[in-house]
């Protein structure tokens, strides 16, 4: 009798709260089902200046959870020449990693990212010595690129494996991290991250992992991080650990050899 007044008041909380906070609400078909339900008088996503400034203070924070890719990108970078960094927001990966890993001189790091955030990546780069460092709001380079870097973006887009598909060429390298996977069907939720709103995917882990196998990769490495997903009045869809992904498609004996670092514990 009480849950659905419990729910119209989260539901009023929800939209109404900014700040920094990480929150979600409702299941939903498909992103098209998310994006009505969002309030008219809320921003949407990352292409706004208030969003596209939000993770400026994690620029050269370094989590637990990039370790794993920060252990690949060592040994791939070497041999790399044109990295994509799809959602890379204004750089966060790139100066991130950029104290703890010497990048190779003919190396060329390309963020991709929505209008707003690429004005601000572009603008907070503008007076450091970067050499390499590019932004674009197109997909054009990825067919180029010799490693696809994907840190908490996928979820963002509402056709990612669409994109991937109509592409003439791939990426040998994909590193996937923070990647809200589980057991259940494919699904999208709402997060509401302060600035705006805006749908997120919950994928199916078996059919994630199966689109890459078809496209040609092969799992390398996985692992999970310490990220997680609440949705209020449907525990079954909150996931207690996001996951990473190492996907390759130059498979040999002395990559297999080699897994990426676990977190402690």
């Amino acid at each position: 009798m009480l849950q659905r007044p419990l729910q119209m008041a989260y539901e009023h909380y929800f939209n109404g709260c900014r700040g920094r906070i990480r929150l979600f609400s409702g299941i939903y078909p498909d992103f098209k089902a998310a994006l009505r339900a969002i309030p008219p008088d809320r921003l949407i996503g990352y292409d706004n200046a208030p969003s596209a400034r939000r993770q400026s203070d994690d620029l050269f924070r370094l989590f637990l959870m990039d370790y794993p890719l920060m252990f690949w990108l060592s040994r791939l970078l070497p041999d790399s020449r044109l990295l994509f960094d799809w959602g890379g927001n204004i750089g966060i990966s790139y100066f991130t990693f950029r104290r703890h890993l010497t990048y190779p001189e003919h190396l060329t790091w390309w963020i991709n990212d929505v209008p707003a955030v690429v004005d601000e990546g572009m603008a907070t780069a503008q007076e450091l010595d970067l050499p390499g460092l590019n932004f674009t709001t197109s997909m054009a380079r990825l067919s180029e690129a010799d490693i696809v870097l994907a840190s908490g973006s996928l979820h963002f887009i509402e056709a990612p494996f669409d994109v991937l598909r109509a592409q003439k060429a791939l990426p040998r390298h994909a590193l996937l991290n923070k990647v809200p996977v589980y057991a259940l069907s494919a699904a999208v939720t709402i997060q509401n991250m302060g600035t705006a709103l805006l749908p997120n995917h919950l994928f199916n882990e078996a059919e994630f992992v199966g689109i890459f196998t078809v496209l040609g990769y092969r799992m390398i490495d996985e692992l999970e991080t310490d990220l997680s997903c609440h949705v209020p009045f449907h525990s079954e869809h909150s996931i207690r650990a996001y996951k990473g992904y190492y996907f390759s498609k130059q498979w040999s004996s002395s990559v297999s050899s080699v897994r990426g670092p676990r977190p402690p514990g």
